[in-house]
């Protein structure tokens, strides 16, 4: 029985993880997409209790149940010219502080920016990029510059400095649409580029690898949940099963 145990916990994990992967593939070219990373952890065996009227025994164990920890790789993938002025990369760690149509504060590697009708900078998605004061950027029509630590210019006027900073992998959560949120946002430590963008920061040929292990992985557990679901079939026909 334990074997059973063993086995399917495997199988969740294992499913856990080809989900992970596959996502990282099918966003191989989705600009600023964190990959995910996984790891399997397993835990010490558990002593299974029966609960009577009057005492608790013992009657079994699980073992080697599995889990699997996954968090964002945060590094930025690699950099990308575009030529386009409104386009900016981050050489270094390092998301753009965008602002939700919720109202909340949210963070970015994607660094598709273009101007409104109403003069504001926002994403491909359409959230407003915000200064590191919390408000929206406010632009004339025409060109701008912004400097390597953030410094937004404008016909000779500097405008503020955009809301730049680090995060940390643990406790990062995806909001989808290339959007993460952090309850502990860290001082900004890369460069701004302007004219680029950052592409994923996923390795195809990695993702492969450990998709491919991840399938080999989760067909010999399946192939064991069989063996011993037939051997415990077969053990209770023979009044064996104890």
């Amino acid at each position: 029985m334990n074997a059973l145990y063993t086995a399917a916990s495997g199988l969740l994990a294992q499913h856990q993880i080809l989900q992970a992967t596959a996502g990282n593939i099918a966003n191989q070219n989705s600009l600023g997409y964190l990959a995910q990373k996984t790891q399997v952890v397993g835990f010490l065996p558990q002593t299974v209790l029966a609960v009577g009227p009057q005492s608790t025994q013992a009657i079994g164990q699980v073992i080697s149940a599995q889990a699997v920890i996954s968090q964002y790789d945060v590094a930025p993938g690699a950099i990308r010219s575009t030529g386009v002025f409104s386009d900016m990369a981050i050489s270094g760690n390092g998301f753009f502080a965008v602002r939700t149509p919720s109202g909340g504060v949210a963070y970015t590697q994607d660094g598709r920016f273009h101007q409104t009708s109403q003069g504001q900078l926002a994403t491909a998605n359409g959230d407003l990029v915000l200064l590191s004061s919390g408000k929206p950027v406010h632009l004339a029509p025409g060109p701008f510059t912004v400097s390597i630590t953030g410094v937004l210019s404008q016909n000779n006027v500097t405008l503020g400095t955009l809301g730049l900073v680090d995060l940390p992998a643990a406790g990062l959560t995806s909001l989808g649409g290339g959007l993460y949120q952090s309850k502990t946002p860290q001082a900004f430590t890369g460069n701004v580029i302007q004219g680029a963008v950052n592409t994923s920061n996923g390795s195809l040929t990695g993702e492969t690898v450990d998709l491919m292990q991840a399938e080999e992985t989760y067909q010999s557990l399946t192939s064991l949940v069989n063996e011993e679901s037939t051997r415990l079939k077969t053990a209770g026909a023979l009044g064996v099963l104890g």
